[in-house]
């Protein structure tokens, strides 16, 4: 069955996350929107749907956890009032058990309860329709540490989509796929961060999600 684009005319629709939704924004050459998958599903939209007018928000910030996202949550959303918000975090607050400072990774229960306050935040706030993103590893070993511990915080992200009736649109799937034909290394250069075309695949699995059609 097809679906309809959920999106309606006139509607902002905002990203929020680390350096995959960053992608550069504060770049003269890239600004506002960055050069990943936000550009991508900008392009997409508006050539699929002009007649929409849709304004696409860029509010990624390169580095960021679970807790800098509540730092920043009242002046990137709640201050916005975006129609829709979707939130994509995670992959840093797992991978600083694995490289950089440890020190810096989030514990499971304060990544799910620091994520749980702010979805409250923006629907308390705001009349945002919220969509969770949960990140990705480019990995196709299952016993993978990285990976497995990424495992934990995907599950809380799927509790907390059931905890508040949200939608949770799963990327690992989508490249878990993508790799069955081609290497990782097509796909992100480092595991973590898209390639061009890795930034394509989570666009267009993004929009698929959302009722889009080619």
């Amino acid at each position: 069955m097809k679906m309809t684009l959920i999106f309606k005319a006139g509607e902002t629709i905002e990203f929020i996350g680390d350096s995959i939704t960053d992608c550069g924004r504060e770049d003269p050459a890239f600004n506002p929107l960055g050069n990943g998958y936000v550009l991508y599903v900008h392009h997409l939209l508006q050539s699929g749907y002009p007649e929409l007018e849709l304004k696409i928000l860029n509010k990624g910030i390169s580095g960021d956890q679970v807790t800098d996202l509540k730092t920043r949550w009242k002046p990137d959303v709640l201050e916005l009032l975006p129609d829709w918000l979707f939130i994509y975090i995670g992959i840093n607050d797992v991978w600083r058990f694995f490289e950089g400072d440890r020190n810096e990774a989030i514990p499971l229960p304060e990544f799910e309860n620091t994520y749980r306050q702010c979805i409250n935040g923006a629907r308390m706030n705001t009349q945002a329709q919220i969509r969770l993103v949960s990140p990705f590893l480019g990995e196709k070993d299952p016993v993978d540490s990285f990976k497995k511990r990424l495992g934990h915080y995907q599950e809380a992200i799927d509790n907390l989509g059931q905890e508040f009736s949200l939608p949770v649109i799963h990327l690992q799937p989508a490249f878990d796929w993508a790799m069955l034909t081609k290497p990782a290394f097509y796909w992100t250069t480092d595991r973590v961060h898209p390639t061009e075309v890795g930034h394509m695949l989570i666009a267009l699995t993004l929009l698929r999600a959302c009722g889009f059609s080619l």
